[in-house]
């Protein structure tokens, strides 16, 4: 895993993207050299440089990471990935064709070697990069890729770690094997066992055990820390066998905190919650510039979209809601109003369900496409919320959570935001259950606030708006 600004990427995925980009770069520079010599001749362009071929190289890497396309269930599930290169194709086609004639300073001369740009990505760059991208895919699944890891312990966060290395980790993680409480005398806990595959490793010093099966890491999956060895643990550490816990283990790959296994404890005195007031103006400075940037951009579908609604059903275009903000102070979130007028009649808050019959025609599009939710540009522009963060829930909501869900007053730590790691890594939450799923991932992102993770959610919540991912 390469870690970056305190957010881990899979090495598979760090040596497809690089490939990709290259493979991006090579043909740019190529397109450019034969359509300045065959396409425009004499009349190619004098400032026509590198910047060219190396700005569509980074829309094009940006329009894929939007997509999805370096996440790591693409990786796995074979569907998606033609979906989302389809989409991504057009995004790609859709931004080279805006930018190159600001290059170009495009007229009728270049209309040639304008068509084709359009031509050449369509017919011949996706298809390499289709056939380039599965050669990578499993040659990155080979075990030259896969970092081996040494479980201790064979009880229910084993099983978990069993299950992850199974179905998620498969693309970049190998189980090695694991260690049950009746080997080495260790003393891993009361559960009963849960992992009763689990293969020995030999009644053996640990740091052999470790090296006969060729691990990489080694994961402590037991709630009792009581009889651990300590100095074979030590001792392969300095081995240069990395020795991880497994809250640890879980937080890094799979992007969120296990609710029922985590401890206070733990929080306090694990890496993160670093900020510090270059962080909060940064922050601020950005959410302000792209909240004016996108507020003059949208301004004639939000005035569109208020129209459909005063024309489709009777009420308002607009409503307040009153939100938990950051350190539970409360503001009003600002929405196009998707329901009727009657929606909570009876004055109880209720979830948005699936199919949800208080949702009008046009608030079930809006819904759908999330343009319910931009004018909270004024919200990020007032500084109730920021871009980025955990979506802030109603006061009566975050009162009967907080009561029967531990931490969950720790996602208010933050601003809340438009989009946030849970929205684009969960479906969308109406349910206590939901909620707590949710937290999981919501606490990685207040454990790990950083603008490049802002950046890379902020690229992810394209790919859940064009895919319709998790809308109600």
């Amino acid at each position: 895993m390469l870690k970056v600004f305190r957010y881990y990427i899979a090495l598979p995925v760090s040596i497809l993207a690089a490939a990709e980009t290259i493979l991006f770069l090579g043909m740019f520079i190529g397109l450019q050299w034969v359509g300045a010599r065959t396409f425009l001749a004499d009349n190619a362009p004098d400032h026509v440089t590198l910047t060219l071929p190396f700005t569509l190289t980074f829309v094009a890497f940006l329009c894929l990471s939007a997509v999805g396309m370096y996440n790591r269930d693409v990786f796995i599930d074979v569907r998606s990935f033609f979906q989302r290169a389809g989409i991504g194709l057009l995004l790609t086609i859709f931004a080279c064709l805006v930018l190159f004639p600001v290059y170009t300073r495009f007229d009728p001369v270049n209309i040639e070697w304008y068509l084709g740009l359009f031509a050449f990505t369509l017919v011949i760059h996706y298809p390499i990069i289709i056939v380039m991208r599965f050669g990578l895919v499993a040659f990155s699944k080979s075990e030259l890729f896969k970092r081996r890891i040494l479980v201790l312990g064979d009880g229910m966060m084993a099983a978990r770690v069993q299950s992850f290395l199974n179905t998620e980790g498969k693309g970049h993680l190998a189980p090695a094997g694991f260690i049950g409480r009746d080997q080495f005398d260790l003393v891993l806990g009361s559960q009963n066992a849960e992992v009763p595959e689990a293969f020995p490793v030999g009644q053996c010093p640990l740091l052999k055990a470790a090296r006969d099966a060729h691990a990489d890491e080694i994961v402590i999956a037991s709630k009792e820390q009581r009889g651990l060895p300590i100095w074979q643990l030590l001792e392969c550490r300095m081995a240069g066998i990395e020795v991880t816990d497994y809250l640890t283990f879980w937080e890094r790959e799979a992007g969120q905190i296990d609710l029922d296994e985590v401890k206070p404890s733990w929080m306090a005195l694990s890496n993160g919650f670093a900020t510090d007031w270059l962080r909060q103006f940064s922050k601020r400075a950005f959410d302000v510039t792209l909240a004016a940037i996108m507020l003059f951009f949208t301004f004639p579908l939000l005035l569109f979209t208020a129209l459909a609604i005063r024309i489709d059903s009777n009420g308002p275009c607009l409503y307040l809601q009153e939100r938990v903000g950051e350190n539970g102070r409360l503001f009003k979130v600002i929405k196009f109003r998707s329901m009727t007028t009657s929606a909570e009649k009876d004055g109880v808050p209720q979830w948005a369900g699936k199919g949800d019959d208080r949702v009008t025609r046009v608030g079930a599009f809006i819904r759908r496409t999330r343009i319910d939710e931009l004018p909270q540009i004024i919200n990020v522009l007032r500084g109730d919320m920021s871009f980025v963060g955990p979506r802030p829930e109603r006061p009566y909501f975050v009162d009967m959570l907080t009561r029967e869900i531990p931490l969950y007053a720790a996602r208010h730590n933050v601003k809340p935001g438009i989009t946030g790691w849970a929205q684009v890594n969960y479906p969308y939450g109406a349910s206590k259950e939901d909620a707590k799923a949710k937290l999981a991932y919501d606490l990685y992102y207040v454990k790990n606030e950083s603008m490049f993770l802002d950046l890379v959610i902020l690229l992810q919540t394209v790919r859940v708006v064009l895919m319709l991912v998790g809308s109600r």
